[in-house]
């Protein structure tokens, strides 16, 4: 009888063994889980991701809220936890700052004091993603914390100041002066402009 009892058992063992019963082995290879886990890293979001919800918090600060600037510093890529747009108000003489987070999250975190105003930005232009992806075909390496900044700008290398989507990396310095340079992306045509010098065009630039 005992030994009827342990060839049953022995059967039973068997039987579940084969229909995946007991602890499950880790998945591996192409059939892991690939559901994210809390310690995925984040997608973050373009430039232009929340820019009407940013235009909308400057225009409840001042109706003539124009835009001026945007940024972002230490990502990784073209789209980051976080995003700055800089606005003017041409009546009152003075800026402020939006910042926009990831999870929806729009702040005025500016002082909303007296500034010197500057040439607006057109709200058209190209995302972080495609300024990314000229700027990478025309040589940027990336590498490091990444700095993206979208304003006018003045260079020896522009025959003119202009709007620029900027783009510059840790990892991608002159070789021949050390410093870190950005690369000039025209934010209304998404085409590439120039690797910029540094320096302040003069009246002598060419």
């Amino acid at each position: 009888m005992t030994s009827c009892r342990l060839l049953l058992l022995a059967i039973a063992a068997v039987v579940l063994g084969a229909c995946g019963g007991g602890s499950p082995a880790p998945a591996t290879g192409d059939g892991a889980d690939s559901r994210p886990t809390a310690s995925a890293s984040v997608a973050g979001i373009s430039a232009r991701a929340l820019l009407e919800q940013a235009l909308t918090e400057a225009r409840a600060w001042q109706p003539d809220a124009e835009l001026v600037a945007v940024s972002t510093s230490f990502a990784a890529g073209p789209r980051h936890t976080f995003w700055f747009y800089d606005v003017q108000s041409p009546s009152q003489g003075r800026c402020t700052r939006i910042r926009a987070l990831e999870n929806g999250t729009i702040e005025n975190v500016g002082t909303g004091g007296a500034c010197v105003l500057m040439q607006p930005l057109s709200g058209e232009f190209i995302d972080s993603p495609e300024a990314w992806r000229t700027a990478r075909a025309a040589g940027l390496i990336p590498g490091g914390p990444m700095q993206f900044a979208l304003r006018y700008q003045r260079d020896a290398a522009l025959p003119a100041p202009q709007a620029c989507w900027l783009l510059s990396s840790d990892a991608d310095r002159d070789a021949a002066t050390g410093a870190t340079r950005s690369w000039c992306v025209d934010p209304a045509s998404g085409q590439f402009v120039a690797r910029l010098s540094g320096k302040e065009r003069s009246a002598a630039a060419p």
